[in-house]
């Protein structure tokens, strides 16, 4: 069943999806901050992300470009 308004399904954007996504948003914001001030390599922002997609499963995750 989908909302009258949106073709996503109905109860797709629930609170904890939301809230999953802002923490997502969030940790990926620390890890990008570390990354460009040379606390982490590529290769160990490329795990902390994947982790990160596990961890707070964002909106839209599957849509989201593979990790290079």
């Amino acid at each position: 069943m989908t909302d009258n308004n949106t073709s996503a399904p109905s109860g797709y954007f629930t609170q904890e999806r939301i809230q999953g996504d802002l923490d997502y948003k969030r940790a990926q914001s620390i890890a990008k901050m570390m990354l460009d001030s040379g606390l982490i390599s590529v290769a160990e922002f490329n795990k902390l992300t994947a982790i990160n997609r596990e961890t707070f499963s964002p909106l839209f995750a599957e849509i989201m470009p593979e990790i290079a």
